[in-house]
């Protein structure tokens, strides 16, 4: 799957699959539009458009009387043979994805939880009961009453369309639902837990459900999945932004690394948008759209009969219209991204330090931070080093996605005071770093990594805040979990 999947086409692939599985047969009902919409926490309009799609491939007949019910009537070969397709061409993003799921969401569901005040909880306790709605929907629900307490939507869409794209196809097997449900559902033993407020014993039992939940698919894949890959893989896909069709945003992104990097020179000025039009290959209209985007964000400074000019970080801020919607949305991607690396870096430095090739480009990356005398380019260099060397590529994915979205908060970097003050406060840890890094203290790096990550977080938090960006206030309470 080349391109990044919308909402309605997530929904559209789960329930196409749901009925080429068997999980819903020839001629029956699928859930009423009103229910899916409630159950998947979307709009009625996506699932009505989910549904006008599978009437238009044959998959079910949709009527005002009868509602939607299966069109296609597979024979027990064709169900199998559909399941063994299905799965053996995302075997490979689905191992992987096992292997992201302790570093990319342990934190986070351990912090989703334990923000989760008594009547989350009795809500939680109450999907647990035995219900008419299918597991992967009620999981659904799950996932979006807990991590909404986050106040993440990047999170809340990272964590949704992972498990939708293969817990909630593997849980609509009954075979495989069955091989979790023996013994107590360890959902609700973490809801006891965060009555009691242990949350050491509730960080153990997370990752001992990831534990269960990673052996059953691979046993399921070693002894059910037989068909080698059938046709091209399909490989996990995420982007921050809903619609891939927003080219100014990636087009705004590539200039401001180009800033950053110094091929764009601050105080310079941008190829015209008739040459960043043939180079990007769009249309003039989409280069003027993405400027207008940088000139209200603050990087850049159109001006009549001259050009482009880039900013300053210094005039940035001076320039930014922190006050116009589509900045302040920005600027959420902004402090979100950075959330989701506070929670997470610290995992994944460990998993990366393994190759003494990434190790020895951090080192480098530190040395010439120093040099060059831009001392906040920690951050950077640290999580880039992550995003080109972790050993799991959809950890590589996202992390290349995290770290262009940090580029939003361009016109914030003037305001961590004068280039004294920046320096002074980044240089230690630009040396504890690269003292762990001589000494293999690789839980020592990683200890130093996310305080300065999660420093960077409540910053920029009391920073928006401060802005007049009030939602930005919760998403910086961020803490670890020692």
């Amino acid at each position: 799957m080349g391109k990044v999947m919308e909402l309605q086409q997530i929904i559209y692939c789960l329930l196409a699959s749901q009925i080429e599985f068997g999980t819903y047969k020839y001629k029956d009902s699928l859930p009423k539009m009103e229910e899916m919409s409630r159950w998947c926490s979307v709009s009625l309009d996506t699932v009505r458009g989910v549904y006008r799609q599978l009437k238009a491939d044959g998959y079910i007949t949709l009527t005002k009387k009868a509602g939607a019910a299966v069109a296609v009537q597979f024979q027990e070969a064709e169900l199998e043979k559909n399941i063994q397709t299905f799965f053996s061409r995302r075997r490979d993003a689905v191992m992987d994805l096992c292997q992201s799921m302790g570093p990319l969401f342990s934190r986070a569901q351990w912090l989703a939880m334990k923000s989760a005040g008594p009547e989350c909880l009795d809500e939680l306790e109450r999907l647990c009961a035995p219900s008419e709605i299918l597991m992967p929907y009620v999981m659904v629900q799950h996932i979006h009453l807990l991590y909404g307490f986050l106040n993440n939507e990047l999170l809340l869409r990272l964590i949704w369309q992972a498990y939708i794209f293969y817990q909630a196809p593997f849980l609509s097997l009954p075979e495989n639902l069955a091989a979790l449900e023996d013994g107590d559902v360890p959902l609700l033993h973490m809801i006891g837990l965060c009555r009691r407020k242990d949350w050491e014993g509730l960080w153990q039992s997370i990752i001992s459900f990831q534990e269960q939940l990673i052996s059953a698919i691979s046993c399921f894949y070693a002894n059910r999945i037989t068909l080698k890959t059938a046709g091209e893989p399909v490989s996990f896909s995420w982007s921050p932004y809903w619609k891939s069709s927003q080219r100014c945003y990636s087009i705004a992104i590539d200039l401001m690394k180009g800033v950053r990097q110094g091929i764009l020179a601050q105080d310079g000025f941008l190829p015209s948008p008739v040459r960043i039009a043939e180079y990007k290959q769009v249309s003039v209209t989409t280069v003027r759209r993405t400027l207008a985007l940088l000139n209200q964000l603050g990087v850049t400074q159109s001006i009549n009969g001259v050009g482009t000019k880039v900013l300053s970080t210094q005039d940035s801020a001076d320039n930014c219209d922190f006050t116009r919607p589509v900045i302040r949305k920005r600027l959420m991607d902004f402090i979100q991204s950075l959330q989701i690396l506070a929670i997470t870096c610290g995992d994944c430095a460990k998993s990366v330090v393994a190759d003494a090739c990434a190790v020895r480009l951090w080192k480098e990356r530190l040395a010439y931070t120093k040099e060059n005398g831009q001392y906040e380019s920690v951050v950077f260099a640290s999580l880039e080093t992550i995003a080109l060397y972790s050993p799991v590529q959809t950890v590589r994915h996202i992390y290349g996605h995290l770290d262009c979205c940090l580029l939003w908060g361009y016109p914030l970097r003037s305001m961590h005071g004068s280039r004294e003050e920046i320096n002074n406060f980044y240089l230690p840890y630009i040396n504890l770093l690269s003292e762990c890094l001589e000494r293999c203290d690789w839980d020592g790096l990683a200890e130093v990594l996310e305080r300065l990550v999660l420093h960077e977080l409540q910053f920029a938090a009391a920073l928006l805040k401060k802005l007049g960006i009030l939602e930005a206030e919760t998403t910086g309470q961020t803490e670890t979990v020692s």
